[in-house]
């Protein structure tokens, strides 16, 4: 990380600025906690609110597919039969970036913007609506406080 100024104190400031640019070469722990906070947000409030949570209200069910969940004894609510996808989200978490998936093989229906019959609707389980881009500033924000009050 490289910053100029043209004022007096320079070299203190860039000693800080150098010091703090080692500190940020790895943002493991604040993609982690991104990760981390993502994953629970898509599993629980983004099921529970059926897309609300990140401003993707999904459709509601037809009648007959209601019927249908309860005849065959399964678990109510869109994108919910066996809970399978809903706990199926993973992350990789590198230096610089997270990564943030569902390993059920049909999610990517749900969560696609392509093209799709009336039988499949869009119903997206991730997405960064304006909360979660609060609450991931948040933990880059503390984490950039703690490395900067370590110097």
């Amino acid at each position: 990380m490289e910053l100029r100024w043209s004022i007096e104190g320079e070299q203190q400031l860039s000693r800080v600025l150098l010091g703090l640019s080692a500190e940020l070469s790895d943002l493991r722990q604040p993609f982690n906690s991104s990760a981390e906070y993502l994953k629970r947000t898509f599993s629980k409030d983004v099921f529970s609110t059926q897309g609300r949570a990140i401003g993707e209200r999904w459709k509601r069910l037809s009648p007959a597919t209601v019927a249908e969940k309860a005849r065959l004894g399964y678990l109510q609510g869109p994108l919910i039969r066996t809970g399978r996808m809903q706990n199926s989200f993973a992350s990789i978490v590198q230096s610089d970036q997270a990564v943030v998936y569902n390993t059920a093989e049909y999610a990517k229906y749900h969560q696609s913007n392509q093209a799709r019959g009336p039988w499949l609707p869009r119903r997206a389980m991730m997405g960064l609506g304006d909360n979660q881009k609060v609450e991931i500033v948040r933990y880059f924000q503390q984490y950039i406080q703690q490395a900067i009050a370590g110097i």
